[in-house]
């Protein structure tokens, strides 16, 4: 029986995987419009350890993260059902996400699963 801590981990793994697919892509195809990547408020999105990289690199590894972040669309599907392997596989997504957070530096990402991870730690005994 699927509890409202299920729910809401199924819900933050959405939101996970949207706002990261739906916030790098204009990026993205900006850096490739432009020839660089746009600055927001002082700032320069997506700039990080992968920018030494080169542009190309970057956008093809920008390309990567999104469609890992689009696999967490099924990871939360998965889960919604009450299924282990959704919790699996969220795993697995989540450590090769952290990969993407550093290389781009992206703050809030540790935080977003560090909120999975606790709250798939209190589902665990939930799933079959």
């Amino acid at each position: 029986m699927r509890t409202p801590l299920v729910t809401a981990l199924a819900f933050v793994i959405v939101f996970d995987a949207l706002a990261w697919s739906l916030g790098v892509l204009p990026v993205l195809r900006h850096a490739m419009n432009h020839g660089e990547l746009p600055k927001m408020a002082g700032f320069t999105a997506l700039s990080g350890p992968f920018e030494a990289l080169g542009l190309n690199s970057l956008v093809v590894a920008g390309i990567v993260f999104v469609a890992i972040s689009l696999l967490k669309l099924l990871a939360a599907y998965w889960v919604s059902n009450l299924r282990m392997d959704g919790i699996v596989l969220e795993l697995i997504l989540l450590g090769i996400s952290a990969i993407f957070w550093y290389g781009f530096a992206l703050p809030l990402g540790p935080l977003g699963g560090l909120v999975e991870i606790v709250l798939m730690a209190l589902t665990w005994r939930t799933f079959t």
